[in-house]
């Protein structure tokens, strides 16, 4: 039984989602719905290789959804890299559908990678890890090949962007509504958040 709020699981490719997703989506919750809360879990994480193969996602899926405080939804998230992210969203749907049809699952690719969401932000992350005050978003941030790299030249002298030592802090200070506007696979992200939101405060309420 689930008190009166959502609890979202998540599944995730690299280290630094697995440290940094579930600040970033503690973060989003209440800026979609004000005043709202969802129990966020650790995020589950699963190379990306692996996570496309059914089998893979089915295990991972069992595994989040046997934890203690069962999740009301789960969000999958990947990088699109040269693929098509619309078509890697679609697999994972039905990979799921095939195994676990009965978990509400939503399933994004970030279009190139998840960084292309801080290229979008960009704004927001001025002063921070030396990056200018000045700083702002790329034309196109999602058809930039190397958004890591473009964080890595714009900081000081000998600093490299880092995944598991800068995304934490950059999930927390990029400009959620900029990128919004500039990087569209990141405004599915935010619509699919909040309707596990939705969907987990009304399972929530019908059984408490």
């Amino acid at each position: 039984m689930h008190d009166a709020y959502p609890v979202i699981a998540s599944i995730v490719e690299g280290h630094g989602e697995e440290r940094a997703f579930q600040g970033l989506l503690q973060r989003l919750v209440p800026h979609l719905r004000p005043n709202a809360y969802a129990e966020v879990q650790r995020p589950h994480r699963v190379p990306r290789d692996r996570m496309l193969q059914r089998e893979a996602l089915a295990r991972a899926l069992t595994v989040v959804m046997a934890r203690t405080r069962r999740p009301t939804g789960v969000l999958v998230l990947l990088d699109a890299d040269d693929d098509c992210a619309v078509g890697l969203g679609r697999t994972l749907r039905e990979h799921a559908r095939a195994t676990h049809a009965h978990v509400p699952l939503v399933a994004v690719a970030a279009v190139r990678e998840f960084e292309a969401w801080f290229l979008a932000g960009a704004k927001g992350l001025g002063g921070l890890a030396g990056l200018p005050d000045t700083l702002t978003p790329p034309p196109g941030p999602e058809s930039i090949r190397g958004a890591k790299e473009w964080l890595s030249k714009h900081m000081p002298r000998g600093a490299t962007y880092q995944e598991t030592a800068h995304q934490p802090a950059f999930a927390q200070r990029f400009d959620v509504e900029a990128a919004r506007s500039g990087a569209p696979s990141f405004d599915k992200f935010c619509r699919d958040v909040e309707r596990l939101v939705t969907a987990g405060q009304r399972e929530g309420g019908a059984s408490a």
